[in-house]
């Protein structure tokens, strides 16, 4: 018996579909087992789409043109795409910057150089910012990316790689091996890769944004199929009327019963003075600004055009925005849908920050860290996000003040928080503790569950 025959199967029962609602979510892969217990593998290489129960069919590019969905996108892309990124190693039960602190070894600091110059470099058309904001894109609008790592021996799972590069999620499969291994193929050869040769594990580090049965991910615009579908349809609607509909200033009206004919003998009179001031075959055209006299007890009454709101359709935009936004977690006001629920900017900030972007960068996290630092157990890689949660310049220096007098933080770390350079004073890397903390004059307390002064004024917080 071979060691890799553990793997297989005794039996000729049927795998589980892993098709089960997937036509309308990504890229699988069927099986069909015939009689004998031979297994055929289909390839399927689905773009994402699905049709509402009204019959209108969402997809990738609906997506990228919906205006609230690319901007809940944007937000987040914009979030993730200029963080810092950094290379942390673990030592005495800490972890410390792996380039710059002296404890760490030299395996360890080499490794750490290698793969920050990638992230930081990806690859030789792209920044680091424009890297991870086309990842997060495709992560959002597909439920899953792909991220190819380019190696000077590609077949060498250890060797770091010098570029990567993302590919397109709606031509990538993947292919489960009867050891449980992942290969990874395409649709359409790539990047000097033929469609004909799988990539393997080690080639392809593939995020799933809502996993789902380990190999494909949900995709969050197309679980919201009716609300993209509602939102683009009002817009549809709208477009429609403002281009398509009439724009009729006024009618003439009258409160008398006019008889068929003379009703058609007053249109038709009406409609000959009327081309009579305006066509080209007008009597005296030297008589700018004619009039018509309304007679039989006709006037004019002056309509008013037919406006979203009277269709009570802006309420329903408005709703459908909203519901959209909560979808993809960023908060409505955020991208200018709508008031705020929160307190201030801050405190909305850091609430998109902590439930919606943090999730995603550990997600990340562990998968760069997976594919990168294999053998490297000390070694992580780190998003920086301590500016996105430092708040206004005031509440900065409370907390570098706060930290001082408390004895948690010298005077050269307070510094180094704030983006300023050491003191040369020695007391300035000694922890003190001699001061009352107090806030600055003038800041504005910061409270994230949303309570605000009033919250922290209840809590004996920040009062003298």
């Amino acid at each position: 018996m071979g060691i890799l025959d553990v793997f297989r199967k005794k039996t000729t029962a049927k795998e589980a579909n892993s098709l089960f609602g997937q036509t309308a979510l990504g890229n699988q892969v069927a099986r069909q087992t015939s009689g004998n217990g031979a297994q055929n593998a289909q390839l399927l290489y689905v773009t994402t789409s699905s049709v509402n129960d009204a019959g209108r069919q969402i997809n990738v590019g609906t997506l990228s043109r919906n205006s609230t969905v690319m901007a809940c996108i944007g937000a987040k892309a914009r979030a993730v795409s200029q963080l810092p990124l950094r290379v942390m190693c673990e030592v005495e039960g800490t972890y410390v910057d792996a380039i710059k602190d002296e404890r760490v070894t030299a395996r360890d600091r080499i490794k750490a150089k290698q793969v920050l110059n990638l992230l930081q470099s990806p690859n030789q058309f792209q920044s680091q910012y424009e890297f991870w904001y086309q990842w997060l894109m495709w992560h959002e609008l597909t439920g899953e990316t792909y991220t190819l790592w380019w190696r000077k021996d590609n077949e060498n799972p250890t060797q770091t790689p010098s570029e990567m590069f993302i590919l397109d999620s709606t031509m990538a499969t993947i292919q489960i091996t009867p050891t449980r291994y992942p290969l990874y193929r395409l649709s359409t050869s790539s990047y000097g890769f033929s469609k004909d040769d799988p990539l393997q594990a080690h080639q392809v580090m593939h995020c799933m944004d809502m996993a789902w049965q380990g190999t494909g991910g949900f995709n969050k615009g197309i679980l919201a199929v009716e609300l993209v579908s509602l939102d683009q349809d009002i817009d549809l609607y709208s477009n429609y009327v403002m281009l398509n509909g009439a724009k009729p200033s006024g009618m003439f009206v009258t409160d008398s019963v006019i008889p068929d004919g003379k009703y058609k003998e007053i249109a038709a009179r009406l409609k000959e003075a009327w081309a009579n001031m305006t066509g080209s075959q007008r009597t005296d055209p030297s008589k700018p600004g004619q009039g018509m006299l309304l007679d039989q007890g006709m006037k004019y009454v002056p309509l008013e055009m037919l406006t979203l709101q009277d269709a009570d359709a802006r309420e329903l935009k408005l709703q459908t925005m909203k519901r959209l936004c909560g979808v993809f977690g960023v908060p409505p006001s955020m991208i200018g849908i709508g008031e705020s629920k929160y307190n201030n900017t801050q405190t909305m900030l850091d609430e998109f920050y902590k439930s919606t972007i943090y999730p995603i960068l550990v997600n990340v996290q562990q998968k760069l860290k997976q594919h990168l630092l294999s053998g490297y157990p000390n070694l992580c890689i780190e998003f920086d996000t301590r500016n996105f949660l430092k708040g206004a310049p005031l509440d900065q220096m409370n907390f570098a003040k706060a930290g001082v007098s408390g004895g948690i933080m010298t005077p050269n770390e307070a510094r180094e928080y704030l983006g300023m350079a050491y003191s040369s004073d020695e007391s300035a890397g000694k922890l003190v503790s001699n001061a009352k903390d107090q806030n600055i004059p003038g800041s504005s307390p910061q409270d994230t569950g949303g309570g605000g002064g009033a919250q922290r004024q209840r809590m004996n917080i920040g009062t003298t």
